[in-house]
């Protein structure tokens, strides 16, 4: 846990660049600072469940290359007789960087919780709310200059009752940015 917080710190702290590149100015493409939002579609490995479901997540201009982040996921399967649900909401900040016009990578760090419901028929329903983060990356292919799309991948690490547990999440969409 440790060592993925001091990554996480690192990577979005650091000057990829280098120092030079840093004194030189560099303008931000056009709508550069324009909140987004994207919709997608998300795989979530759970365990030994393989869960499928939706995501959407919204980031504001914070801070040079850093955005606020606000993500939501709904995955939803089935393992060994049982249904499996689970609401992820985060929050957190990501780091875009931008050495191309076309391709925008990022990495995010992002703090939050999740809520698992297992129910199987006609015997028990459970829920417990998991707390914890995740550290991921991703890339916009920018289509037009408000339209990109999205893939990115994350290591969601979560605390229950039961201790912690590490899940990775896929996600696959479209990213909407707005005029100013």
């Amino acid at each position: 846990m440790r060592l993925a917080g001091a990554l996480g710190v690192l990577l979005l702290t650091t000057d990829v660049a280098g120092a030079s590149a840093a004194t030189r100015p560099r303008p931000a493409p056009p709508g550069a600072t324009d909140p987004d939002v994207s919709a997608a579609y998300s795989y979530l490995r759970a365990g030994e469940a393989n869960l499928h479901g939706a995501g959407a997540s919204a980031s504001f201009h914070f801070w040079r290359n850093t955005r606020l982040l606000a993500d939501f996921s709904f995955h939803t399967g089935s393992f060994a007789g049982a249904d499996l649900r689970e609401v992820i909401f985060m929050g957190g900040l990501r780091r875009v960087f931008r050495d191309e016009e076309r391709w925008q990578p990022f990495v995010q760090l992002v703090a939050g919780g999740a809520r698992s419901t297992t129910k199987v028929p006609d015997v028990l329903t459970s829920s417990q709310t998991s707390w914890g983060g995740a550290l991921g990356a991703g890339t916009d292919y920018r289509l037009s200059p408000r339209w990109a799309l999205r893939g990115q991948v994350d290591y969601l690490l979560l605390h229950s009752g039961a201790g912690w547990d590490g899940d990775p999440r896929l996600s696959v969409g479209l990213a909407y940015r707005f005029a100013p």
